[in-house]
């Protein structure tokens, strides 16, 4: 059974020592992500989202088109994607808030 023991702790990684048994086998890093990081993270992995809705919007066959409950959901997701892609290309990434 392989186990790792703590060596050292920085804040931003830590360092483990691996072992199998009784004889070590290596070490392993492990990064600490930042608050702001993980938001980004979520940001990114949502505007994925939205662009394939959208792709799946703009596919919908005409006539009859769109419904207008499907035109104020595209609308509501374009203005998710506009304040995501905003607080990548500005780097406030504090809160997911609005994405």
């Amino acid at each position: 059974m392989t186990t790792r023991r703590l060596i050292e702790d920085n804040g931003g990684t830590r360092l483990w020592r691996v072992f199998d048994g009784d004889q070590e086998v290596g070490t392993d890093v492990e990064t600490i992500l930042t608050p702001e990081q993980v938001n980004e993270r979520t940001i990114r992995g949502r505007v994925a989202a939205l662009l394939a809705a959208s792709v799946a919007y703009l596919a919908l066959p005409n006539p009859p088109g769109p419904t207008a409950a499907q035109t104020t959901a595209q609308v509501q997701r374009n203005t998710r994607l506009a304040i995501a892609l905003a607080k990548i290309a500005l780097g406030q990434l504090d809160t997911t808030d609005g994405t």
